[in-house]
């Protein structure tokens, strides 16, 4: 049973190093696609934000009453 699991520990350790490597190794450049991506994640953000706070607002004026 314990060699299974060191099995799986070594597995799991080897898929890391990997990924760790495979982003280390890649290049940095954001492509044109990444970019607009990471700006309409920003965009979402910050609306989700604003309806957050919102709500945060119409729950408290709710329980005062």
């Amino acid at each position: 049973m314990f060699e299974i699991g060191m099995m799986v520990a070594i597995i799991i350790l080897a898929s890391g190093a990997y990924k760790y490597i495979e982003r280390r190794t890649r290049g940095s450049i954001p492509s044109d696609a990444e970019e607009r991506i990471n700006a309409r994640m920003d965009e979402l953000d910050r609306r989700l934000t604003d309806i957050q706070d919102v709500m945060i607002t119409i729950d408290e004026k709710l329980s005062r009453r």
